[in-house]
């Protein structure tokens, strides 16, 4: 239900998701340092966007020596606040949603369908959940040690991203092989029996509060934003 009123621009629908954020946020306990810490690292890429969609839309010029559009404001605005919490929603769901939780819920999900590996699914999306946070951290980890070795003082953009992206790649590949072994080691078989264990009613509740909420969004704000 969350991604599909995000694919919207609709003023009032980012509103809503900028409020549900916050207090989704607030009762995890997930401190704000960390969601500010990775956000950080996508803030260079929204304000290309930024630029890109405020100085290449049509629309009449705020200036005639700038070419600088007041529709091309708004929408780079828009664009950057839906991505932004799009971003925001999968620090949050990385955080914390444990990978069993996941497995558990894209096994029930996909069990309408006979066709599908669910479990070899199920492991390869859990896993890539465990990477992700595991991704950050060692781009952090490997950011301050090029600082502490003075190399955030390097002009060169090439060979600042070649120092960077060299180790984190390296860590990666390292990691994936020992997550490789490890599930060689514990015998993992996608023909064993597995027991998937019910919804419980304190799931449903809040999916039943937040469907009556986007009802009631979409017949309050039908128009764009």
């Amino acid at each position: 239900m969350v991604t599909a009123t995000l694919l919207q621009l609709r003023t009032p629908w980012l509103l809503f998701h900028s409020c549900l954020l916050l207090a989704l946020v607030i009762l995890s306990g997930l401190p704000w340092s960390y969601l500010l810490r990775s956000l950080r690292l996508w803030g260079f890429f929204l304000i290309i966007l930024f630029l890109l969609q405020s100085f290449f839309s049509p629309g009449p010029r705020m200036l005639d020596w700038l070419p600088l559009s007041i529709d091309g404001l708004r929408l780079g605005l828009s664009t950057c606040w839906r991505i932004g919490l799009i971003l925001g929603y999968g620090i949050l769901f990385t955080a914390v949603t444990r990978p069993n939780d996941l497995r558990d819920g894209l096994i029930w999900f996909l069990k309408p369908f006979p066709f599908l590996p669910k479990r070899r699914i199920s492991l390869m999306v859990s896993l890539t959940l465990r990477f992700f946070s595991l991704l950050l951290d060692q781009v952090e980890e490997v950011r301050l040690a090029y600082r502490a070795r003075l190399g955030d003082r390097r002009r060169n953009p090439f060979r600042m991203a070649k120092s960077l992206g060299l180790p984190i790649l390296r860590r990666s590949f390292l990691h994936a092989d020992e997550v490789t072994f490890a599930l060689a080691a514990r015998g993992y078989r996608e023909d064993i029996p597995f027991h998937l264990p019910g919804v419980p009613n304190s799931h449903w509740i809040p999916l039943a509060i937040l469907l009556v909420l986007f009802i009631l969004l979409s017949l309050v704000a039908p128009g764009p934003g």
